[in-house]
């Protein structure tokens, strides 16, 4: 296994936790502002019970969270293989 190898897999990890955090953060910012936007509506029934739920609200949550799971053992397993064989 060469150096850029090591490398490779761990920046890959760095990138997807990088990832993870940044699209965490849009998904609160964008539920944050949605539900915000419901204050100046007269029926705020959806605003307090939450339903029916908006599932494109917590899909950036759910795609960062994979992305942190896939992240964390890359960016494991690329700094530990770069410090073993180098």
């Amino acid at each position: 296994m060469t150096l850029a190898t090591c490398q490779a897999i761990f920046g890959l990890g760095i990138f997807f936790i990088l990832f993870a955090v940044a699209s965490i953060l849009f998904s609160r910012r964008e539920e944050r502002k949605y539900y915000n936007s419901m204050l100046s509506r007269r029926d705020i029934k959806e605003y307090i019970t939450h339903e029916p739920e908006r599932l494109w609200l917590r899909a950036w949550r759910i795609g960062g969270e994979i992305s942190l799971i896939l992240g964390i053992p890359l960016a494991i397993a690329g700094g530990v293989l770069w410090l073993v064989w180098y």
